[in-house]
């Protein structure tokens, strides 16, 4: 009764631990994304330009260390993505000069902080009467994020004839869509005909509000953790115990090995220890897998970015996988060969192929690889709000959640075996023994599938 009423009250504190963590705001596309929006306004005898660049928390943790390091840093930046809008009118480019700009920071995820960029720039149209124009933005080529262009007369200019919109559907990228946050706009340039008005402008230019975001941001409840104001003992450990619940429910989310281990466990008649050895081998690379990721955030990020390495990794992972379960698929085939032979003779101790331990470890490196976005915002938050003992800790009581869910999936796995095969011995024989003979093959193949499922997922983000 007191080892059950324990368990009640753990479970208890750890739902309480759940319920009261308050949510962390990110950035609706992506923790890595940079979102990209240009406002081509024809004013009288010029065209105007905003551009505005919404930074989201890791990019934007990355420009804030810049920024501390360099004082001009944001000056350079503005003259380098100047230098990335292309204006031609004509056969003719124009150079767009710029006339102001400015940068906020807005609350992200975890206490890290998004970033918006805005310029303005302005240039002169070269004559007059009807005149074909291209416009195109070359700035961040391969990054992830919203890119969108619009056209819009203004001040006696006459737009006849434009491929972008008038209009945002983003607000200038303070309210995204949630219909295209899965497919975000994707548009780096426009071609529009005008005639520029004959008399000079002589308002100012057009300038899109740097008001406070209009989106709904996505939650995180374990990124949330590592920013309260103050630490106390208490909330110290309330942290933890959220930070641990919040791992194991993680692990129920796709992905994290789940499908390899069961493959693997029900076909090589796992035990108890290979169920605990797998699930910590992929916690543990996993948490490695973060780590690596914030080092290369931090320290490597001009020369491979976040999101770059990801779909890499993604593929890496799939093909080890598709190798270790294409493996598998061929021994455990000869195997149930072998056994169909002896089936005669009673033979229902023969135990099918295993990996040994370093297949095994290849195995729960190769599930484990990669790492989940959520810790690394973890991480990197610690480090900026210099609680980097405590994100160190709090990863590790996530991972140890996660871990925990892998591991009981795993003892059910290895548990429910024998009675699999006292079913094979009950029922009708020449049946059961065909079915279970089989058993192992077509769990090897759930491996295979797993990892070519990775494989196709990652081919599209690989460049």
């Amino acid at each position: 009764m007191t080892l059950r009423r324990g368990l009640l009250a753990l479970l208890g504190a750890l739902a309480l631990s759940i319920a009261v963590a308050v949510p962390a705001f990110a950035h609706p596309l992506g923790n890595f994304t940079i979102n990209r929006f240009s406002q081509v306004s024809l004013n009288g005898d010029r065209i105007d330009v905003v551009y505005v660049v919404d930074y989201a928390e890791i990019p934007a943790f990355q420009e804030k260390q810049r920024i501390a390091d360099d004082a001009g840093y944001i000056d350079q930046r503005v003259r380098d993505l100047s230098g990335g809008l292309l204006l031609q009118v004509g056969a003719r480019r124009l150079p767009l000069l710029v006339g102001d700009h400015s940068v906020v920071f807005f609350p992200g995820q975890g206490g890290l902080q998004t970033m918006r960029l805005q310029i303005l720039l302005s240039a002169a149209t070269p004559a007059a009467g009807r005149q074909s124009a291209s416009y195109r933005d070359t700035n961040y080529p391969g990054r992830l994020g919203w890119k969108e262009i619009v056209v819009q007369q203004m001040g006696g200019a006459t737009l006849l004839t434009s491929t972008a919109p008038s209009k945002s559907v983003s607000d200038a990228l303070r309210s995204y869509p949630q219909d295209l946050l899965t497919s975000p706009l994707d548009v780096t340039g426009a071609r529009f005909t005008f005639i520029p008005s004959p008399i000079a402008a002589t308002f100012p230019s057009p300038h899109v509000g740097q008001g406070g975001r209009a989106f709904s941001p996505l939650s995180d409840r374990f990124a949330a953790l590592i920013a309260p104001p103050h630490l106390s003992p208490s909330l110290v450990a309330l942290s933890l115990l959220t930070a641990l619940a919040l791992g194991a429910l993680h692990a129920l989310s796709p992905g994290h090995g789940k499908a390899v281990m069961a493959g693997y466990l029900v076909g090589a008649r796992g035990t108890a220890r290979h169920a605990v050895g797998l699930g910590l081998t992929i916690t543990a690379t996993h948490t490695a897998g973060v780590f690596a990721l914030g080092f290369v955030t931090i320290y490597a990020a001009s020369l491979v970015t976040p999101e770059r390495l990801y779909p890499w990794v993604t593929l890496l992972s799939g093909l080890l996988i598709v190798a270790i379960g294409s493996a598998l698929v061929l021994s455990r085939a000869r195997s149930a060969w072998h056994g169909h032979q002896h089936t005669d003779h009673g033979d229902d101790g023969h135990r099918h192929p295993g990996l040994g331990r370093g297949g095994m470890l290849a195995l729960g490196i190769s599930s484990g690889i990669i790492p989940c976005p959520s810790a690394l915002v973890v991480l990197l938050a610690a480090i900026s709000l210099h609680r980097v003992a405590f994100g160190i800790v709090m990863i590790v009581a996530f991972s140890a959640g996660l871990a925990s869910t892998l591991i009981g999936i795993g003892l059910a796995l290895a548990g429910g075996l024998p009675v699999l095969l006292r079913v094979r011995r009950a029922g009708p024989a020449r049946i059961m023994t065909r079915a279970v003979r089989f058993v192992p093959v077509a769990s090897a193949l759930v491996v295979t599938v797993a990892g070519l499922g990775l494989t196709v997922q990652a081919i599209p983000g690989v460049r």
